[in-house]
């Protein structure tokens, strides 16, 4: 029956709009969309083929959606855009396959497939239906079987299209390969063509030019050695020049290494004495600098411009170091452990070298008395 021929306002009942028996071929989406209160649509006892493609993006507000007892051998790409169905009935129909999109369908209730030629995998899925907790079931996971198909499916698209761009990738590097070695070639051959060239060249002036060529090649076989010799005389001071300013690095890193334990340990054991030191250096270098011609003294000057930033910061970190190592209670009592320590050092060093100092001349006269 065409849908211009149904008065689809006589047929809604509150919320349903009961178009069974109807003789339907052809859904009436357009008018069914105008009428936003009927959420529960019956489409059943027809002879619907198809939904169409607007169906779906159409008729969204539906909640209850009957379409047993027709011909439908398929269900639209898009009908997961019916997210908000519940009930979807779809016995005795002729419907093989599901669309992935009907995984969407979150919402999803209650799902009637029986009496449809299903492929197995989706039969066993579905269940038998045979009554309503069963049916509850078969929507539950037909959905969810649904979600895992279109993940697996959305991994395989992605599989197969980094497949194919590494397929590209690697197709276009071959080209610029064929490229590279075909302009390789052409430049061998306009080498080659030089040099025959050239060969001709030669054979026509005669004796003349191979004499000619043969000076020349002497030459510079006795130019040869003595580039050879000189690179070799401008390499070696080089090496001895890099040797040298690596063993004075290493030496200052050395020795101010040593100098900053040496003034630690001086620290450790009397503060009073580094303090003495730590004087006696300041007037060392103020003598030092006074000393110096006026050039160093300023290009020194502009260095610790330059430097001052940094020192500043390494300034800040030191006193903050310090200020820990006076306040903090388990730092001082480290310090007073290893002055201890160092003093009981000192005072043994110094008891063994007195007995040495002792006990050394009777060696000697015992030594002298066995000898003579």
């Amino acid at each position: 029956m065409p849908a211009c021929k149904l008065n689809l306002r006589e047929r809604l009942e509150d919320t349903l709009l009961d178009l069974s028996m109807s003789e339907i071929e052809e859904v009436p989406v357009k008018e069914i969309a105008q009428i936003k209160k009927a959420t529960s649509l019956d489409l059943s006892n027809n002879q619907l083929k198809s939904l169409g493609k607007n169906f779906a993006p159409m008729l969204t507000h539906l909640m209850k959606l009957d379409l047993s007892n027709n011909q439908l051998t398929e269900l639209p790409e898009n009908f997961g855009e019916l997210v908000n169905l519940r009930h979807l009935d779809l016995y005795s129909n002729q419907i093989m396959h599901l669309p992935l999109s009907l995984g969407q369908l979150k919402m999803l209730r209650w799902l009637d497939l029986k009496n449809n030629p299903l492929v197995p995998k989706l039969a066993e899925i579905a269940g038998p239906c045979l009554d309503s907790h069963q049916c509850q079931q078969c929507a539950r996971t037909v959905v969810s079987f649904l979600q895992t198909m279109q993940v697996q499916v959305a991994e395989e698209r992605q599989r197969r299209l980094l497949q194919k761009r590494k397929q590209q990738e690697m197709a276009e590097q071959a080209q610029k390969k064929e490229q590279q070695q075909q302009q390789t070639q052409k430049s061998k051959k306009k080498k080659s063509g030089k040099s025959s060239s050239n060969a001709q060249t030669k054979s026509e002036n005669g004796v003349t030019s191979s004499m000619g060529a043969g000076d020349t090649s002497a030459g510079a076989k006795k130019v040869a050695p003595k580039q050879q010799s000189t690179a070799c005389t401008h390499s070696k001071p080089a090496s001895k020049v890099s040797s040298v300013l690596f063993r004075m690095i290493r030496g200052m890193f050395f020795g101010s290494l040593i100098t900053i334990l040496a003034l630690y340990l001086l620290y450790v054991v009397d503060e009073e004495k580094f303090r003495g030191a730590q004087a006696h250096a300041v007037q060392v270098w103020n003598a030092t600098v006074e000393s110096l011609p006026v050039q160093v003294v300023e290009t020194g000057q502009q260095l610790r411009e330059m430097m001052k930033p940094t020192v500043e910061f390494a300034r800040s970190k030191a006193d903050a170091a310090y200020l820990w190592v006076t306040t903090d209670p388990s730092v001082q009592e480290y310090l007073e452990v290893t002055r201890a320590l160092w003093n009981a050092l000192c005072s043994k060093v110094y008891d063994i070298c007195r007995t040495v100092n002792q006990q050394f001349p009777l060696y000697v006269e015992t030594v002298k008395k066995k000898i003579f």
